[in-house]
């Protein structure tokens, strides 16, 4: 495998706790840098959660939300690790094929949250781009056992067709935007998808792994996604099972803007959490000294 080595933090970054928070910055797999965060509750679980990129947008997450995201995680005792893929923020670009490349950095992820001791199962999760990559790489990792998708995949249905058209004609003053709608549906398009029958055989298959999934459509997803019946109508019955969450908060933009809003993330996150995940009979796993 062909990277290009970047520039390592200092060595004394690595592997120590960087700020009263917990906080660890670590170098690991094909030139991937993260930051882990410790849980900071008295009973650590042991399931972590990884966090994958916004789109093109740093570690950090949009407007410092997976940052926030993993300090409340952390302090209701969950393991966090938000790293930079390949070729985005501080990591090393490869040549790899995409998924083979994805899937290797997750494995890698996976290694360093066993080898410091912190968990050996895993929450995979993000925003856009980030939560398709957590879908597609679930399919491929068993030990996988939860899914954050926000604002992931979906399919247009017909109800999504009739929502948005009504929608449309209700703004008498926005007829032109009704007529650019080829155009502005296109935009979302740079998004990797599978086909709508094979997501819905994944669902399926989590669903039986009993893979718990939070799926949380903003606002941000209206040019896709509309109405709550619209993830049965194009993903099937797997889509209704009991280990599947879904909000819809068409009040919310996709970057999680208002403070408010990521506010209301946090809260979501951790409730759901330690309702799926909490109670977990192996919690507090023996962690590696030194």
């Amino acid at each position: 495998m062909t990277t290009v080595n970047p520039i390592p933090p200092p060595a004394s970054w690595l592997g120590q706790a960087s700020n009263r928070m917990g906080e660890s910055v670590h170098c690991f797999g094909p030139g991937l840098v993260g930051v882990l965060h410790h849980p900071r509750a008295a009973v650590a679980q042991r399931t972590a959660v990884i966090l994958m990129n916004a789109g093109l947008v740093h570690r950090i997450g949009p407007f410092r939300s997976y940052v926030l995201l993993a300090r409340v995680l952390a302090a209701a005792g969950f393991p966090v690790l938000r790293f930079d893929q390949g070729g985005l923020g501080d990591s090393a670009a490869s040549k790899l094929g995409s998924v083979e490349r994805r899937q290797g950095e997750i494995t890698a992820a996976m290694s360093l949250l066993v080898a410091t001791g912190e968990a050996d199962r895993f929450v995979l999760g993000g925003i856009c781009s980030g939560a398709d990559d957590a879908f597609l790489l679930a399919g491929l990792e068993t030990r996988v056992v939860g899914l954050i998708l926000l604002d992931g995949l979906a399919y247009r249905t017909l109800g999504f067709w009739w929502r948005h058209l009504l929608a449309k004609l209700r703004m008498r003053d926005r007829w032109k935007r009704l007529l650019r709608l080829r155009w502005r549906l296109a935009m979302d398009e740079y998004r990797e998808h599978p086909s709508r029958a094979e997501a819905a055989k994944q669902l399926a298959r989590l669903v039986a792994r009993d893979v718990r999934l939070l799926l949380l459509y903003t606002g941000g997803s209206e040019r896709y996604f509309n109405y709550r019946g619209q993830l049965s109508a194009c993903l099937g019955r797997a889509a209704c099972a009991r280990q599947v969450t879904l909000e819809l908060w068409k009040d919310c933009d996709h970057t999680f803007y208002l403070q408010r809003d990521r506010q209301r993330l946090q809260q979501t996150l951790v409730s759901w959490m330690q309702r799926e995940f909490g109670s977990d009979d192996e919690s507090s796993p023996p962690r590696r000294e030194g």
